[in-house]
């Protein structure tokens, strides 16, 4: 498929930018950051660096407070916008610096709140000096941003995701308390652009040279690289530092030979670097013909990426057989033989320790699962129970706890017992629960006094004689 141009790349944000008046689609992508972010409503002053067409500067214009000082500087010469000033000069030179200054005295405008930077070098040709023009365009108005920036102030810029997009977010945590990377919708999805949002500015007193220096910062250093481990069944993270340097190709070929007989990187460490394992290379061709390499070994070699830990396995079985097979076939010294039962011993320790490696994860995954299923079921203990009822319920509570049909022809002793647990006083049902006899309570009852030591009348003896009476019927 074909790079999209003229009317294909008109998507709904174009004909949103002609409805709205906007110069340009890049407009909304403002519009998307200042309503997640919310940096443009407090900002007095805004300084927009490679703001053409004016996009940017009309929605600083629009969503600013009433009478705030906006500023658009770009190479390209800018159509008047009402509200707003603008400045023909290049960001990278101290001449520019001297124009935002004398038009900053003039206005009386001691620092800007906000500083965008939404420029990038004209696309279309090697990506790699592309992404290094962009890296250097985003320093240099970084460094702008250091001289007129106030103090807690915001900063905005669009970077290229490349192998600088690390060093660009050390130098912004130096000089800001908060920095975000997000990606807005407007943003078309087959672009590398990703918005960088810098919040409350440090200001420091002094800011060391080399943190601004574009050679000391994008200087290369060597790294370690990631290799992929093919007995993982966890995804990897992606790479987010581009394609690999030099690299043209997605598809990274190894040779049977080197994988048989290297002794610089480990089998693991082979398998996780390539793609597939050729045997047309002439060294090859003897491991090939080898009755050990079957047709189901080279079917596994074909494609790497698609293998499981056990297809893993089956082939560092048969890299150990196939070494065990040339080196008994060849006249060595002691030496070599030492060497090569070391080398066998060494592959052997290796699959015990895949083996070791395997059972641990297997082990991990039962008890992980044995837990799940206690939590299950002591979940389902708590519902029947009924630990876990719905209180705004109507079936919450006993319904029988104050009906009378559940007492009735009852023995009024019983009854009566029955309803002190419930919740009737206790005195004198704790005094005659044991009680069978009817008389010796009716006696009790009648002499107990009906008020109680506060002069107040006591509910629980009507209740009681009462209840007694009613049962008695």
């Amino acid at each position: 498929m074909g790079k999209t141009k003229g009317k294909q790349r008109q998507d709904k944000f174009y004909h949103l930018a002609k409805e709205q008046g906007y110069r340009s689609r890049a407009a909304f992508k403002l519009l998307q950051l200042d309503a997640r972010f919310r940096f443009l409503p407090t900002a007095r002053a805004v300084l927009d660096l490679c703001a053409a067409p004016g996009g940017w500067v009309q929605v600083a214009v629009n969503h600013t407070p009433v009478g705030a000082f906006v500023v658009g500087v770009d190479l390209v010469p800018i159509r008047p916008i009402r509200g707003a000033h603008s400045l023909t000069e290049d960001i990278t030179t101290t001449k520019c610096r001297a124009a935002v200054r004398r038009l900053m005295d003039s206005n009386g405008i001691a620092a800007f709140d906000v500083v965008l930077h939404d420029g990038s070098p004209n696309v279309g040709g090697a990506w790699a000096q592309e992404a290094t023009a962009q890296s250097s365009l985003v320093i240099d108005a970084v460094r702008l941003a250091t001289m007129f920036l106030a103090p807690k102030g915001a900063f905005i810029t669009k970077v290229f995701r490349s192998q600088d997009y690390n060093a660009i977010m050390y130098c912004l945590r130096q000089l800001f308390e908060k920095v975000d990377v997000t990606k807005p919708t407007a943003s078309r999805s087959t672009s590398a652009e990703i918005y960088i949002i810098c919040l409350r500015y440090k200001a420091p007193a002094k800011i060391q040279p080399e943190l601004l220096d574009i050679k000391h910062l994008f200087s290369v250093v060597p790294e370690n690289k990631k290799i992929r481990d093919p007995l993982k069944d966890t995804k990897q993270k992606r790479n987010r530092d581009g394609y690999e340097e030099g690299n043209t190709t997605l598809r990274k070929i190894g040779l049977a030979s080197d994988f048989i007989w290297s002794e610089g990187q480990t089998p693991l460490e082979f398998l996780g670097s390539f793609n597939a394992i050729s045997f047309d290379d002439p060294t090859s061709l003897p491991i090939k013909n080898h009755e050990l390499t079957t047709n189901e070994i080279k079917a596994l070699c074909e494609d790497l990426y698609v293998l499981d830990k056990n297809s893993f396995k089956h082939i560092l079985k048969w890299r150990i057989r196939i070494r065990k097979a040339f080196s008994s076939s060849q006249v060595t010294t002691k030496s070599d033989d030492t060497m090569m039962e070391a080398n066998a011993k060494d592959d052997d320790q290796l699959l015990q320790e895949m083996d070791e490696l395997t059972s641990v994860i297997d082990r991990k995954k039962k008890s992980e699962t044995k837990r799940q299923s206690k939590r299950i079921a002591k979940d389902k203990a708590r519902k029947a129970t009924g630990m876990q009822i719905d209180a705004t319920g109507d079936n919450y509570g006993d319904p029988d706890l104050f009906s009378i049909s559940a007492i009735k022809c009852v023995d009024p002793v019983v009854a009566a017992a029955a309803w002190s647990r419930r919740g009737g006083g206790a005195v004198l049902t704790r005094r005659w629960r044991r009680s069978s006899d009817e008389a010796a309570w009716i006696q009790a009852t009648r002499r107990r006094r009906c008020r109680s030591d506060s002069g107040s009348v006591d509910p629980v003896v009507p209740m009681r004689i009462w209840l007694w009476l009613y049962c008695s019927r």
